[in-house]
């Protein structure tokens, strides 16, 4: 038992601080699967550990319930909160020293409207699923580090009608 307390106890820690990272700094989870996965341990895991401290998820079923329980709050959760993601519509430039930081035009639904919002990042990738992103302003950057590509790479393509 004093193994699994640990074990849940990390898996908290770690968890946690990824949803609070992405929630509060310029640290972002591109992927809503992955988002999903990192908010359900969170919160699962909170639980657990609350009911532990309380005495009362002690069986392996109740605690599966709880898995349950949470999992489904958290998708109803996301469902109902999605404001959209941020797609990059170009690369405008990528940084010369390391192929892993560009910088992007990118676009999201407004929600509740009908427009986009727009916005020009640097984004460093970490990983597939997570990035570091911060505002820039391409007026001021050192061109001689930045290689220019206007890559368009979320273009929808209609076929031609008659």
């Amino acid at each position: 038992m004093k193994k699994f307390n640990l074990s849940i106890y990390i898996i908290f820690a770690v968890t946690a601080t990824v949803v609070l990272l992405n929630r509060y700094t310029d640290f972002h989870i591109n992927n809503r699967l992955v988002h999903f996965f990192f908010d359900f341990f969170a919160a699962s895991s909170f639980i657990v550990i609350i009911g532990h401290i309380f005495k009362k998820l002690q069986t392996n079923w109740s605690i599966l319930f709880t898995f349950m329980i949470v999992g489904v709050l958290c998708f109803v959760k996301a469902f109902l909160t999605w404001g959209g993601d941020w797609k990059t519509q170009v690369i405008l430039y990528s940084y010369m020293e390391n192929p892993n930081i560009t910088i992007n035009f990118q676009m999201r639904a407004d929600q509740f409207s009908f427009g986009y919002k727009r916005r020009v990042i640097c984004i460093y990738r970490l990983a597939p699923f997570m990035e570091w992103t911060t505002d820039i302003d391409t007026l001021h950057i050192d061109k001689s580090k930045w290689e220019k590509l206007d890559m368009k790479v979320n273009e929808m393509r209609f076929p031609e009608g008659n």
